[in-house]
């Protein structure tokens, strides 16, 4: 009796565990089936953002980046990162990582690095905007000022 009772519940710690991997794989398979995303704003607007396009092209190159948005205004550069479910523990240390390696590529740039979602949001909205040429200077430095402010509440 005690031998079909310890295979019974080895039989199905087994079913558990394959079951808990089966689900692990496809989870890992849909966030690489998402690829990584940026936008590329055209650099005959107005507003030039040939900048924020080559720090996109530089940082979806990592590993550890699935998405990028960013905007620059004069030597201002707004960087927002979208990292993997599985690198959220190393947040600040892939921020710094980035803000120094941009920092390098740009030196005379006042450069911040965000992987707030609500940020990459706004930086979405922004890029889009700016691709349709629906916003000027005044307005750009508008919502450049609030999604720094955004970025300084972050911290």
């Amino acid at each position: 009796m005690k031998m079909k009772k310890s295979f019974f519940q080895y039989s199905v710690l087994l079913f558990l565990t394959i079951g808990l991997l089966a689900g692990c794989k496809e989870d890992m398979d849909s966030i690489k089936s998402q690829g990584t995303s940026i936008t590329k704003i055209s650099a005959k607007t107005a507003t030039n953002q040939s900048v924020a396009n080559q720090a996109e092209e530089l940082l979806i190159k990592r590993d550890d980046i699935t998405g990028v948005r960013g905007v620059n205004k004069d030597k201002e550069l707004l960087i927002a990162i979208k990292v993997p479910q599985k690198d959220r523990f190393q947040l600040s240390t892939i921020e710094k990582e980035v803000k120094k390696e941009l920092k390098k590529q740009y030196p005379e740039h006042n450069i911040q690095v965000s992987t707030d979602q609500k940020i990459f949001l706004e930086l979405d909205k922004l890029e889009k905007k700016l691709e349709k040429s629906k916003v000027g200077e005044k307005e750009l430095k508008k919502e450049l000022d609030n999604i720094k402010s955004l970025m300084k509440e972050e911290a």
